[in-house]
């Protein structure tokens, strides 16, 4: 009886560990199949976040095509210096946050946590991070759902901070502010938001400061195939002003799906899909790796569909036994 009391619970530990465990080493496998390439942005982010970390850190920014934020640019100048460990830590990290997002949602599944998990290395979240050098695009989404849950228990503060820091890899990652409608009491929300502006201006002005802070100097150009460009001439530029436009329409609309959604547990992936789908719809550019942050959000957001009518078909079951 001892024996298979102790069995059991070894196979439920390794119950609860194969859904965490099985999609990280599909990524990492992945990530060595490929040679741990890696490509697009990554050789620009790797010699800035050398810059980062040297006596010149103020001339991060020198270059107005720096668009990173000082986190990620952190990452490639630390663990980026190997190709290996750049490939192995984006992936394996990016694969254990749709499983943890998920979880967050409230799956407890393991088949469900595993199958997302292998959903998102299978069609290729989990690269987009070193292949093409954009980690921000399927993480960022994911880090406001942890907000999102945070927020809707009042936790405010710990909300706010996440948003914030997700600013820190890429600037967009403030527009999860938009999460914070889910909060209990407008108060609430308005504390959460403080942090969050607070802890992404903190990570940005020593640069500003510095002298050397020629990020807001940028432009790009509309270009198909971005849906902005069906009405809006290819090649117009495509400055900063808009960019605060288009951020304010995206947390507009996450604002609302937060608070239309507000007692509905869809409403912690519903709302930052939201922001993502208004921003990649005002966006003057769409590159396939754009696609990973609404990617991310509904697979997540499917296996918790999935969970919930797995349970209400179990309920309807034992009613009628």
């Amino acid at each position: 009886m001892a024996v298979r009391k102790r069995l059991a619970g070894q196979f439920g530990l390794l119950g609860h560990s194969l859904p965490w465990t099985v999609p990280a080493a599909a990524a990492a496998l992945v990530a060595l199949h490929q040679g741990f390439v890696v490509g697009g942005d990554s050789p620009v982010f790797l010699r800035i976040g050398r810059t980062l970390l040297s006596s010149h850190w103020s001339s991060a920014y020198a270059l107005p095509a720096i668009q990173a934020g000082p986190l990620q640019l952190l990452l490639y100048g630390s663990i980026g210096r190997s190709a290996v460990a750049l490939a192995l830590f984006v992936s394996v990290g990016t694969a254990v946050a749709v499983v943890a997002a998920a979880r967050v949602l409230g799956v407890k599944s393991p088949l469900l946590l595993g199958g997302v998990g292998l959903l998102a290395v299978a069609t290729g979240v989990t690269r987009i991070g070193y292949s093409v050098g954009h980690p921000a695009d399927a993480v960022i989404p994911l880090v406001w759902i942890f907000a999102a849950a945070e927020a809707r228990r009042g936790r405010t503060w710990s909300a706010g901070l996440l948003i914030g820091l997700s600013a820190g890899f890429d600037t967009w990652g403030v527009l999860g502010v938009a999460v914070l409608a889910l909060a209990p009491r407008p108060r609430q929300a308005c504390v959460g938001a403080l942090v969050a502006g607070g802890t992404a201006l903190a990570l940005f002005v020593p640069f500003m400061l510095g002298g050397h802070f020629a990020m807001l100097s940028f432009a790009w150009y509309v270009r198909p195939p971005a849906p902005l460009s069906l009405l809006v001439a290819g090649g117009t530029p495509f400055g900063w002003p808009l960019r605060v436009a288009q951020a304010l329409v995206a947390a507009g609309a996450g604002v609302v799906v937060a608070r239309v959604l507000r007692d509905s547990p869809h409403a912690l992936w519903a709302a930052p899909l939201a922001v993502v789908a208004a921003r990649l719809l005002l966006d003057p550019l769409l590159y396939p790796y754009y696609l990973s942050a609404p990617q991310a959000l509904i697979f997540v957001g499917a296996a918790l569909g999935a969970a919930r009518w797995t349970r209400l078909r179990s309920l309807s079951r034992e009613s009628f036994a």
